[in-house]
């Protein structure tokens, strides 16, 4: 029988039908389909990627403190409450403001492809962002590190890996995304393995695991090759596949299902 793939995410859908399995299956990428709706009356049912843990992975808030349970690196980060204040933070509005490092930036709690995101420059740009945005964005702090790299991973091993090469038309340069980047993968020249390429690949592993996913794919933000210093920006669990992440995808999730 094939496994049931819910998503919204049109790239994933050559997976629909083709993951063939022995056990009746739920597959969701980004989805929040419950079991019940995929297989009325059966209790029997292997779940990849649960609702909670797509939960995790779309609500920012949320995915930023399963980080911080399982120490992965990730940027400093604020929430404003009510335009007034701060969680996280015990000092006052007026004082929090004044010690924050610059430049920040500003986020949406539930966003893709970097739609919501603003770049926050000094303590002027800060207070009007405050002003004018509501609880649904949070801010962090800005590290203007120079390669980013996805890693697909699942909750015990790396499998595939792009790096996020800026366009040289990009205008908007101080962030990586599909709009601003050309993609090349491991076999590519450019792809450049910083030094400490393990450890990004087990953070990517604890990433996944923290938020509670079976498999998803993992931003992370690295220095230069010689000097990685790095953070873990976000978990994706509905990402962009090609025809090799595609596979890739069909193999990874075919195995965590018979292992289950």
């Amino acid at each position: 029988m094939f496994a049931q793939v819910r998503t919204k995410n049109p790239s994933a859908a050559p997976l629909r039908r083709s993951i063939f399995v022995n056990r009746r299956a739920v597959v969701r990428l980004g989805s929040r389909t419950a079991t019940e709706q995929c297989f009325p009356g059966r209790r029997d049912i292997i779940e990849v990627n649960t609702v909670s843990s797509i939960e995790n992975s779309r609500d920012k808030l949320r995915m930023k403190e399963c980080f911080s349970r399982f120490d992965v690196p990730q940027a400093e980060w604020w929430v404003a409450l009510n335009n007034t204040n701060y969680l996280r933070d015990t000092r006052d509005h007026d004082t929090l403001i004044n010690a924050l490092p610059y430049p920040l930036v500003g986020k949406q709690i539930v966003g893709f492809k970097g739609h919501g995101m603003q770049l926050i420059e000094n303590e002027t740009q800060l207070r009007e962002f405050i002003r004018t945005h509501d609880n649904r964005y949070f801010i962090e702090n800005f590290y203007n590190y120079a390669r980013e790299y996805r890693i697909h991973a699942t909750s015990d091993h790396s499998f595939l890996a792009w790096r996020k090469l800026r366009r040289s038309d990009a205008e908007q340069r101080w962030f990586f995304n599909s709009t601003n980047c050309n993609w090349v993968g491991e076999d590519h020249d450019l792809f450049q393995r910083p030094n400490n390429w393990d450890e990004l690949c087990n953070s990517a592993v604890m990433a996944v695991r923290a938020v509670g996913l079976d498999i998803g794919a993992v931003d992370i933000r690295v220095q230069s090759r010689n000097n990685p210093e790095y953070i873990v920006c976000e978990v994706n669990s509905a990402p962009q596949l090609g025809d090799i992440g595609i596979e890739h995808y069909r193999r990874e999730i075919t195995n965590i299902i018979n292992n289950k």
